[in-house]
């Protein structure tokens, strides 16, 4: 990920870090200790609990101004102030939200009013979107200080940073971090590297202050895990008296301890009354056991059951489409099919689909290659069916069907677009059923693959595979070999990837990682992805594809992508241009690529569809050098078995509750 950096000028100030570590271990600051100095020109403010409900905050001293860790309710940020003049007349210019709660973030009109700018994880902003103004007019309600500011929802952070923020003039550096979703999906750190001082927010707390509902668990722990790598001596946590290092540890423990437990509560089959009755807190965290702990186990139950949107799902960019959610006479589904040699060979994974649907039926049908009549007989009765690519014949016996998924990214069966091999189902194309799929779950992998091909071109793997031992003599022939070799690095290179949904995304964050310079032809112009310096549509594909030293085919099959890289296409690519297609063989004209590769237009290309499929064994591209071919196996991994369960899991949840579902596809254009 490219980072931000803010560089300003500082004096240098000396500090003794151990003797302000030995001191906060020996006196830890109480509620009756409002501020207390980490280091020279460094503070820490406890949250005076009995009068305001705020919580801790702190304010570090620059050369020419101030910065505030945590906005505080407007209050706390008019408090904060009175401590600021007691040791500076500096103005404050920032004030850093270490994520979304009122406790932390609702004084940012305060701030404002007095100058200072609201910074914060990029995440934050979206999590302002999605409570407010609920929350804040709940806030209004009860607390007067946020009623007397007269605004109709809380004020959002101005500056935000993708996953690193730097303040640093050579003499003191602020690093502003953040490592995924722990407390909240935008929580953010304050890091003093020089002085060991880590401000935390909720992520970390010393006492029983942990409100988990906007959090994830899994990811928390992964995220404690990246903070102990931090070389810290003094934390300043978001709840409750400073502490050492050590602090990071007994909260990863908290958390850890709960999932253990809620996890062997599963396993036994235990419910969920039975399970926060059974938890145990060995004495050494009890710290952190309050009025929520049964909150907390019924979150943490809430993620293992799948009745939250997986982290790992919200990570790879699947969101809710809100023209699914049901509307008025709405009625809850009685059966949904499962029919796929996926699931007949993992019949263990049919149960947590079950645990999801909330009294509707789901049902295991055997494949139609295995027992053609079985899905003929139940789809007649069928709501849902979730298939990998039944004959189109079953999908129009499905008079009923109100959700079709396709475990493949492909929907071209269905809806008929992109080839004439199969005309789709017109009753199905033109009914309200909804049609998901699972290009999503499949862009790790394949982003893996296209990469596998790339530098497999680009390294001359073949080459090295040729000098291995020869085992007649017991000798290489790589001395021959290397001084051969002409090795194109990868950075600095242009890419066009055709094609940025779940795939192109993800080939994108890798050759942003490589060096590569990312322009993407994609009709989606409004959505940012990371990695991507330019997006143009597809009508200037001919303007980009002369800056294409690596084309990327990741985009589906459609009427307009059929046939879309031809003769005219290849030519337009620079000489010595790499072509890498892991959509579908049909978007390349075989014939053009054949001719552009003879002729040393192109320099390679890597293939993991082909046109025809399987390439007949007289295809004059089985012998070249220069291409690289896989059987169409991109797709397959270990993690991307777990994101096809995931997702559907998910969306069973979805379908039985009448909400809005993920991956859905628009029938008419097949994507």
């Amino acid at each position: 990920m490219r980072k931000k950096l803010v560089t300003m000028l500082l004096p240098l100030v000396a500090i003794s870090i151990g003797a302000a570590a030995a001191l906060l271990r020996q006196a830890p600051v109480t509620v009756e200790d409002d501020v207390a100095e980490l280091a020279p020109g460094i503070y820490f403010r406890h949250g005076n609990l009995k009068e305001h409900s705020h919580c801790n905050n702190g304010f570090i001293v620059l050369r020419d101004f101030v910065l505030v860790v945590d906005a505080n309710f407007p209050s706390g940020a008019e408090k904060c102030l009175e401590d600021i003049r007691k040791v500076t007349d500096k103005p404050v210019r920032f004030v850093f939200d270490t994520h979304h709660h009122g406790d932390h973030a609702y004084g940012n009109p305060t701030w404002v009013k007095y100058g200072a700018v609201p910074i914060a994880h990029e995440k934050v902003v979206g999590q302002f979107e999605k409570y407010e103004p609920e929350r804040w007019q709940q806030a209004a309600a009860e607390r007067e200080d946020v009623r007397e500011l007269g605004l109709e929802t809380a004020m959002p952070p101005v500056l935000t940073f993708p996953d690193r923020m730097v303040i640093d003039d050579g003499e003191r550096r602020v690093d502003f971090l953040h490592y995924g979703t722990a407390h909240t999906r935008g929580d953010g750190f304050v890091y003093l590297p020089k002085e060991k001082v880590l401000y935390t927010g909720d992520a970390v707390v010393n006492g029983p202050f942990n409100y988990m509902g906007d959090g994830n668990t899994e990811s928390w722990l992964k995220v404690l895990d990246a903070l102990s790598e931090l070389d810290v001596e003094i934390i300043a946590p978001g709840h409750g008296p400073c502490s050492d290092k050590s602090l990071i540890a007994l909260q990863r423990a908290y958390i850890a301890t709960m999932r253990e437990q809620v996890a062997k509560g599963l396993e036994n089959g235990e419910s969920l009354s039975a399970i926060q009755g059974a938890v145990t807190i060995p004495d050494h965290l009890k710290r952190y056991v309050g009025e929520r702990f049964n909150e907390q186990i019924e979150k943490i139950y809430s993620e293992m059951m799948g009745f939250e949107l997986p982290y790992e799902l919200e990570q790879l960019g699947f969101i809710e489409n809100p023209s699914t959610k049901a509307g008025p006479g709405w009625t809850k589904p009685k059966k949904i099919l499962v029919c796929s040699k996926f699931f007949s060979a993992r019949p263990h994974l049919i149960d947590g689909f079950k645990k999801v649907a909330e009294g509707v039926e789901v049902k295991l049908v055997p494949s139609p290659l295995d027992d053609p009549e079985a899905l003929k007989r139940e789809i007649v009765e069928a709501d849902a069916l979730i298939c990998s690519k039944p004959s189109t014949e079953y999908v129009a016996l499905g008079k009923k069907l109100r959700w079709l998924h396709s475990i493949s990214a492909g929907v071209e069966p269905y809806v008929g677009i992109g080839t004439e091999r199969t005309p789709g189902v017109p009753s199905f194309i033109d009914s309200d059923a909804i049609l998901t799929n699972g290009q999503r779950c499949y862009g790790v992998n394949i982003a893996d693959h296209v990469f596998s091909h790339l530098l497999s071109l680009t390294r001359r793997l073949e080459k090295g595979i040729e000098g291995k031992l020869v085992p007649a003599t017991g000798k290489t022939r790589w001395e021959s070999i290397i001084p051969q070799l002409d090795h194109i690095e990868l950075r600095g290179k242009t890419v066009v990837i055709v094609g940025v949904g779940g795939i192109g995304e993800q080939v994108a964050t890798r050759a942003d990682a490589f060096g590569m310079h990312v322009i993407a032809v994609d009709p989606q112009l409004e959505r940012t992805r990371p990695g991507v310096d330019a997006i143009r549509p597809p009508s200037a594909l001919h303007e980009v594809l002369p800056r294409a030293e690596v084309l990327v085919l990741s985009c589906p099959l459609t009427k307009e992508t059929r046939n879309l890289i031809g003769k005219t296409e290849l030519a337009l690519l620079p000489k010595g241009a790499y072509v890498v297609n892991v959509a579908r063989g049909r978007i390349v004209q075989t014939d053009a690529l054949v001719e552009a590769l003879q002729s040393g237009h192109l320099a390679g290309a890597g293939l993991d569809v082909t046109e025809p499929e399987p390439l007949p064994d007289d295809s004059p591209l089985w012998s070249m050098r220069n291409v690289t071919i896989t059987p169409h196996y991109a797709a397959v991994s270990v993690g991307a078995h777990r994101r096809i369960f995931l997702v559907i899991r998910e969306n069973i949840f979805r379908f039985v509750r009448g909400k809005a579902m993920l991956s859905v596809i628009d029938k008419k254009r097949g994507y």
